[in-house]
């Protein structure tokens, strides 16, 4: 309908304008399988897009994936770039990891400026066998009114663990924090009483096991006991009196997942109004047309027996509401209801929108009961839309979500083998073949992994998409049980399910009030690495401009670049290309205070755990659930070993040092050539006679001689460099030293130890190792210089891949792989073909292929394919 030059319109620009300046993008990470031993590697491939239309981003370069631990804490974070919307990582998990529920999340910075509710986020189970051998049991048991958590300890094999000193920490209600020592009684059972600990509180364990282990584990207390409930739901949050309405029922356990049960609704005259039944995760809707006069109550029977009954809201006499229908295939129908009072003759608006893009726009006059509005559906993009019903003075009244979807939009992959069966250690061949002859564009990217499914059923409740992901998860505020559920059929999802979870589920919506909101976003699209601060004088807030900033990597030193602070003393060097765990010299130097300069850099900080959202899908005891993956993970583990692929980690008991051998150098030294590698080496015994440092150094340093304070090398007269702890310093600086603070001094003067340091070696380089609290009375800081580890780009890896028909391939006695391949990086080409290969393992039974990817339409895509090994 065209509006012309009304309000209406100049809304809607209004939207535009706000979609133009918040772009919303999503990640999707593939990974190689749904759960882990520690000591494996998880392989991801990353697809981050932008909304609506879910094309691949090409405007965040950078990507985060963190590993948060059971207790809430982010054990690792990488850095990952992005090209054209697309990574590629890899993660290992040391064998050390405690077992628990571990979550990945991956977001980008711009994705910061909205809830964390909508990063990529998944519950990640990992068991260890490796450095754990321990089981554990859980349960609430009462004592009387006392209330005690249980925690049965015992060995892999099923041995209790009688007579074990545990000790243990959690957090009170009052926010205190509990620690004690509890023993084991002779079953290996542990009591903890839950006085002051409230249900979701994590208990930490640590104590010694039967061989000496120390073994760390994390528990959340589960809630006290089975007590299910069921969640009324009006469309549109309103129930008025004799107007036809949609209402939807959620049933809930304790612990926060759905329950399926069979549901009755009865008035406040004993009447049975209508029966139904749940889905499996507890959902359904129901129209109703009711009577503000009575009561209503919905009883609800759980498989196991309980009811509960559940009152209905309160029934207005006077309000809107709105009944959408999503279940057509060419049109969305969306009908207004209004009680007698509310029919004005104003004009109401139906907005079809997300995040400010809109798709359609209508208005009709309430000039009766039932106004209808009709949306023809390819108007609208796959995914979450917001409906919205506003009146006359362009006021939001009614909103509903719902969730479009359109086959034309969805990636079809074919994956053929080229075989019925396979023989153990056989190669594999996978043609693959993606979208419609009649698209205009075939090329695309996916990724595949291949693992043994004997070894993977466990893992359906953690099971994701990339449908889930980018279409849904992304989009919805709170926890989505089993998402994999709605699209197990790519090509008959299950609408109805989808349908009742839009209108029972809180989502992401626009918030109206910041539509006219233009202030910067905190978090930019990150293109590269960057590395920023500011300059000041030193121990002074005033700021120094023109002041010049070198940054230098240790690792190649000739690499150094230049830049010069602004008129408020801020400074960048952007588009750095480095990995992980690489050190930088920054040096700042002005004209008038030289090097006196305080160097601040500018630091990110990293976005909070918060709550977990999935906590429901947290589980203890893991070891126990994963035994049989253990044991086959121990089996595997052992192989590679024994061919010398893989080191094991050990924990060592704390040993006391009675005798140490001296060293010519401190092992901290920061020399590149390693400690020790030098012309000459000064100890601190060497130096424990001396009242000033300089003075000490003065005819003692072969080929080095002073002048003003400052050493030269009498190989070319030139001023020697300094390096203090891994820090470029000024020569004359060392007179700033107290000989009692130094460990070792190293002379490098001839090329074999200078080349390493390019053109600071050119006039040889004097090393000084500082004891570094090691009998250290001081602590010196060199002005105008600092070594910083910024966060570098992980370094992906390539998965390993035996190719069994070379002579001598392999030193595995036994292949025992879960991930039997990990393909990450499959580009369809015009016609939309690609191929990849791998080679089966010793073990028999069903493999499954499961391939994702996006084309350069934004159409994603998904694929399983399951192949037998039989010989």
């Amino acid at each position: 309908m065209s509006f012309g030059q009304t309000d209406i319109r100049q809304f809607i620009d209004k939207l535009g304008n706000y979609a133009a300046r918040n772009p919303k993008e999503k990640i999707h990470v593939h990974m190689d399988k749904e759960s882990y031993s520690a000591g494996e590697n998880i392989w991801m491939k990353l697809y981050c897009t932008l909304t609506p239309d879910n094309l691949l981003s090409g405007v965040s370069q950078v990507a985060y994936i963190d590993l948060i631990s059971p207790d809430n804490k982010t054990v690792n974070t990488l850095k990952i770039p992005l090209t054209a919307g697309l990574g590629i990582a890899d993660l290992a998990l040391s064998d050390t990891l405690i077992e628990g529920s571990y979550r990945i999340r991956a977001y980008t910075q711009w994705m910061r400026n909205d809830s964390t509710a909508y990063f990529f986020d998944k519950t990640v189970p990992i068991y260890n066998g490796r450095s754990d051998n321990i089981m554990t049991g859980d349960e609430i048991i009462f004592d009387g009114e006392k209330k005690y958590y249980a925690i049965k300890l015992k060995t892999l094999s099923g041995v209790p663990l009688p007579e074990i000193n545990i000790n243990y920490k959690t957090h009170l209600k009052n926010g205190k924090q509990r620690a004690s020592r509890e023993k084991t009684d002779q079953q290996g059972q542990l009591l903890i009483d839950l006085k002051d600990i409230p249900a979701g509180e994590i208990i930490n364990l640590s104590f010694k096991s039967i061989d000496g282990i120390i073994i760390r584990k994390t528990f959340t207390v589960p809630a006290d006991k089975s007590s299910n409930s069921l969640q009324i739901l009006p469309e549109s949050g309103n129930i008025i009196n004799q107007l036809h309405t949609k209402i939807g029922f959620k049933a809930l356990n304790s612990k926060g997942l759905g329950e399926k049960c069979a549901i009755i609704i009865m008035d406040s005259n004993k009447e049975k109004i209508v029966e139904m039944e749940t889905n499996p995760l507890g959902m359904v809707s129901y129209p109703f047309v009711l009577d503000a006069k009575l009561k209503y109550t919905a009883i609800a029977t759980f498989t196991d027996g309980t009811k509960t009954e559940t009152p209905f809201p309160t029934i207005r006499m006077s309000g809107l509401n709105m009944n959408v229908g999503n279940l057509t295939d060419d049109r969305v129908f969306v009908q207004v209801n209004a009680s007698p009072d509310q029919i004005n003759q104003q004009e109401i608006y139906l907005i079809a929108q997300y995040n400010g893009n809109t798709f359609h726009v209508s208005k009709q006059k309430l000039n009766k009961n039932e106004v209808l509005f009709s949306i023809p559906r390819q108007n609208l993009p796959q995914g979450v839309i917001q409906l919205s019903i506003l009146d006359a003075t362009l006021k939001p009244l009614l909103e509903r979500m719902i969730f479009n979807y359109r086959s034309d939009k969805i990636l079809p992959i074919e994956a053929t083998a080229d075989k019925p069966t396979y023989g153990t250690r056989q190669k594999v061949n996978i043609t693959v073949l993606s979208g419609n002859t009649t698209d205009s564009i075939r090329v695309g990217s996916l990724s595949a992994s291949v693992v043994n499914s004997n070894k993977t059923q466990i893992d359906t409740p953690y099971k994701s998409s990339i449908y889930t992901s980018l279409l849904l998860s992304s989009e919805i505020n709170g926890f989505i049980e089993n998402p994999n559920y709605y699209f197990s059929d790519s090509k008959d999802i299950k609408k109805s399910d989808l349908d009742n979870l839009m209108l029972i589920q809180g989502w992401r919506k626009l918030d109206w009030t910041k539509i006219d909101d233009v202030s910067d976003p905190k978090y930019n699209f990150e293109k590269n690495i960057s590395i920023s601060g500011t300059i000041k004088k030193l121990g002074r807030k005033a700021v120094v401009p023109k002041a010049t900033v070198t940054l230098i990597p240790t690792t190649n030193m000739t690499a150094a670049i230049d830049t010069l602070t602004n008129e408020a003393g801020k400074f960048s060097f952007d588009d750095l290309l480095f990995t992980d765990s690489i050190k930088f010299i920054m040096t700042a130097k002005s004209d008038k205070d030289k090097n006196r300069l305080d160097i601040e850099l500018d630091e990110i900080e990293e976005p909070e755990n918060g709550i977990n959202k999935n906590l429901p899908e947290v589980l203890n005891n893991i070891n126990t659930k994963y035994l049989g993956n253990i044991k086959s993970a121990q089996a595997y583990f052992a192989q590679l070993e024994a061919a010398g692929l893989k080191q094991r980690s050990i924990q060592l008991e704390e040993v006391k040092i009675t005798r140490t051998a001296i060293k010519k150098a401190v092992a901290n030294s920061s020399n590149l050539n390693g400690p020790g590698n030098a012309d000459q080496v000064l100890t601190e015994e060497d130096l424990s006679n001396c009242s000033t440092l300089e003075q000490c150094l003065v005819g003692r340093l072969t080929g080095v001689m002073w002048r003003n304070g400052v050493p030269y090398n009498t190989r070319g007269n030139g001023p020697m460099q300094v390096v203090l702890d891994g820090m470029y310093i000024e020569g004359d600086q060392i007179s700033m030293l107290s000989a009692a603070d130094v460990g070792s001094i190293e002379v490098l003067r001839n090329i074999n130890h200078t080349a390493i340091y390019g053109s600071f070696g050119g006039n040889g380089l004097i090393v000084i190792t500082t004891k570094r609290g090691n009998g250290a009375t001081t602590a010196f800081k060199p002005t105008g210089i600092r070594t910083i580890i910024p966060k570098g780009f992980n370094l992906s890896r390539t998965f390993y891949k035996p190719s069994y028909e070379a002579k001598d391939v392999s030193r595995i006695v036994s292949d025992l792989r879960t991930t039997i391949h990990w393909e990450p990086n499959i580009i369809t080409d015009q016609v939309g073909k690609a191929s990849f290969d791998f080679y089966t393992s010793d073990e028999k039974g069903p493999y499954t292929i499961i391939l994702e990817g996006i084309d350069f339409n934004g159409k994603v895509g998904r694929k399983e394919l399951n192949i037998n090994v039989v010989e």
